[in-house]
């Protein structure tokens, strides 16, 4: 029996969509809601709902609690993202 579960376990898995990736190439005045010129943690968690906030936490270069749009570009760019935004 635990075969069987494990069995059916492991197909659910493979059988499992794949997760999307969340897009960071978003343009920075579409993350700063409020318009005070820099984009909060929970702006963040706002505009990606899926998004990491370790991903927050890496373009935060100055670890003063919210990404600027220099650190949001330069976050994007060290990512590979073209600047299209």
């Amino acid at each position: 029996m635990k075969k069987l579960l494990f069995a059916l376990a492991l197909v659910l898995l493979m059988c499992r969509p794949a997760m999307a990736e969340t897009n960071y190439n978003v343009c920075f005045n579409s993350l700063d809601v409020d318009l005070d010129g820099v984009m909060s943690k929970s702006e963040f968690m706002v505009a990606f709902s899926g998004g990491d906030v370790a991903e927050f936490e890496s373009a935060d270069t100055n670890k003063d609690g919210v990404v600027d749009h220099e650190e949001w570009e330069a976050y994007k760019e060290g990512r590979g993202y073209e600047e299209n935004h």
